[in-house]
Order: C-alpha cells, then structure tokens, then sequence
C-alpha cells in the first residue's frame, strides 16, 4: 500500500523505499535479460531492439543507484537518516513501474515514463544532498560527489530524451525514433553506469575517509566530467551542434581519462591504507577489471566491448553495494566466504556475455548468480524478521 511507504521514523521510509527500488531493478533486470532469449524473437514488439539495453541500464542500474542505494547509504554518508523530498522518490517509483511494464509494448510511453520518474528520484537526491548534507562539500565522500553528477547527469539526459520522444510522436515516427535510439543512447548510458558504479566502488574500497586522500580530492572533478560532460555534449550533438564523428572522442576524454584518474588515486589511498579483502572488495576489483578490458577493447578495431562490459562492470559495483549494505544492516549474518563465491562466479558470467562467442556459457552463468541473488534475498527477509534493522 502507498501510505505504508511513510511513517514517523525517517530511516524506516528511507529503508523501505531503497527496498522497493532495488526489487524492481531486479524485476527489470530479468524482465531485460529474458529479452535477449530466442524464444522472444518469434514475435518481436516494436521495442524489441530497445528493451534489452534500455532496461539494463536505465531501469537497472538509475533505480538501483540513485532510489535504492540513494535512500540507503546517502542519507549515512551525508550525516543524516533522512532524505529531503520522500514523497518525490515514492512518485519516481511509481512512474519507473510503470515503464518497465510499459516499455517492451509501447517503448516511446515507456522512456516518457522512465524520464519522469529519473526525474522525480534525481530530485531528491539533489535536495537532500543540498538541504540535509552536516558536512561540509570539503569533506563529502566520493559517494556523495558519484550520486550529485548521476543525479545531475539524469536530468539533463531526462530531459532531452523526453524532448526527443515527444518530438517524434508527435510526428508519428516512432519506428525510427526506435531504430535511432540504439545507436544514440550509447554515451548518455555509459556516463549514468559508470558515476555511480564508480562512487560504490569507492565507498567498498575505502570504508572511512582517509588523512590527505588523494581520492577525497579528486572525486568532485573526476565524477562531475564523467556525470556531466558526456549527456551534455550528447545533448548538444542531438541538436546539430556537437558533430557525431566528434563523440567517440569525447566519450574517451570525459570517461576513460577521468576514470583512470581516478583508478589510479584509489591504489594509491588502497596502498597506504593497506586495505584487507573482505567478502566485498571482490565485487569492486571485478568492476574495475571489466572496465578496463572494455577501454583496452578499444585498442583493436571490431574488439570494441566497452559499452557491453561497462554495463556488466557497474552490475558487479551495485551488486557489491547491496553486500555492503547487507553486512552493515546485519552484521549477525556471516557473508565473506559466501561473497567472494558469488562475486567470482557473477564475474565470469559477466566475462563470458561479453565475449560473443561464449555469450551463452555466460548466460547460464549469470543466472545461477540471480539465483544467488534470491536466496540472499530469503535470507535477509528471514533474518529482518528476527533482527530489527537498524540505519
């Protein structure tokens, strides 16, 4: 019911509505993985060539982010147990459901419907970054600075897409805003995988700020050219400003270098901090190795994998996020033997899908992980049943 989403203890909404939004980016992720079965192209809809990556990434990983880790882990890191505008969330997740259900039968009502509610949810974060934050922007995580350039990058590729899609309804070329689309959402959805996957990775690798971090530093420039830049050079491109020949190069000057930037400040911070593996820095060492493959693909003409392995390496960060989250909720249930298994089986799954001639091994991979995913669900349901979570 909707009036159980609020009561009057903030973390209780915060937690419950991080909840929902993480179950349905999981209902979206199977519903966009099951796109990809040959038994779907018997009798293909009209947004059968979007439904795959568009669901990934759009109603994976943003719901996954910024409503779900964006009410769980923020409101902690900004000092506080709350966010600004609950209600903007609980409306942004209404509009997301609607248009994972929406989107594979009416994809231009779908997108409408994901702009809308990434706008709503990008909202809140943005506000209670700016209203609820107790500390300074000087010492704010790179978590914090990764969810203020997603949301930020969310709303200005919300707002173009929605342009763009209304635009061509009402011109009634919905088959070719299709056929587009695919080629055209490439670097908007690469900007919103990798700032927040990024930002988790961070927050594993470096659980407490560090005395002179050198990623402390660096995330607000590194984060706000990977969140920004690319959609809005996007954005120019679509209206005849940027020249398309112009945004592979773009795509390696806001994100590749940026990243490596920041790659590079996190081991040295790693180094000096000697941090120790625990059963969630697996999770984030295979989100960095499929991201470098991905750029290194790019190295060799027909081996491009970048796109494919970013959206596979930012799966790997959020789902180490949830283990965080997990082991910080419930420090009673025992998870480092247990997260280490399933992290090296979700990456080889992960590495197998993007090769395309393994990509059914790495199909069936991958859905032993969900499966793994489930039963880690029936046990937090269990154990919250025996155990009040605390925020």
């Amino acid at each position: 019911m909707t009036f159980q989403a609020f009561d009057t203890f903030p973390n209780t909404t915060s937690r419950r509505l991080g909840t929902s939004f993480i179950l349905l980016a999981l209902f979206a992720g199977v519903l966009g993985g099951s796109m990809a079965l040959p038994v779907f192209h018997i009798h293909p809809t009209a947004g059968q060539s979007l439904c795959h990556g568009v669901l990934m990434t759009f109603f994976v990983i943003c719901p996954a982010a910024l409503g779900g880790f964006g009410q769980w882990l923020l409101p902690k890191a900004l000092g506080t147990n709350k966010t600004s505008l609950p209600a903007a969330s609980l409306a942004g997740f209404g509009f997301l459901a609607c248009g994972v259900v929406l989107l594979p039968i009416f994809p231009a009502v779908g997108l409408l419907m994901w702009a809308l509610g990434v706008l709503s949810v990008a909202v809140d974060t943005v506000a209670t970054i700016l209203e609820e934050r107790r500390i300074s922007f000087r010492d704010a995580s790179p978590l914090v600075w990764s969810f203020l350039a997603t949301a930020s990058g969310a709303v200005v590729t919300a707002a173009v897409l929605a342009a763009l899609v209304t635009k061509n309804l009402y011109r009634d070329d919905v088959v070719g805003l299709n056929d587009r689309l695919v080629t055209l959402l490439h670097l908007p959805e690469t900007a919103l995988m990798l700032t927040p996957a990024l930002g988790l990775v961070a927050a594993i690798l470096l659980r407490r700020p560090v005395a002179g971090s050198l990623t402390w530093r660096v995330a607000p420039y590194v984060f706000g050219t990977i969140g920004l830049v690319g959609p809005l050079f996007w954005a120019d491109s679509l209206f005849g400003g940027t020249p398309n020949s112009m945004l592979p190069a773009i795509a390696l000057l806001s994100q590749a270098l940026p990243c490596a930037m920041l790659l590079a400040a996190l081991c040295r911070d790693m180094w000096v901090e000697r941090v120790e593996l625990d059963g969630v820095t697996p999770w984030a060492f295979g989100a960095l190795a499929l991201f470098a493959s991905g750029w290194a693909s790019m190295l060799f003409p027909g081996q491009d994998i970048a796109h494919s392995a970013a959206a596979f390496g930012s799966i790997m960060a959020l789902c180490g996020g949830f283990y965080a989250w997990l082991s910080y909720q419930l420090p009673s249930v025992s998870l480092p033997r247990v997260g280490k298994l399933h992290a090296l089986l979700t990456l080889a799954g992960s590495i197998c899908s993007v090769v395309p001639a393994l990509a059914e091994v790495g199909g069936l991979i991958m859905g032993l992980s969900l499966i793994g995913f489930a039963v880690l669900g029936v046990t937090l349901m269990k154990e919250a049943g025996r155990v009040r979570v605390s925020s």
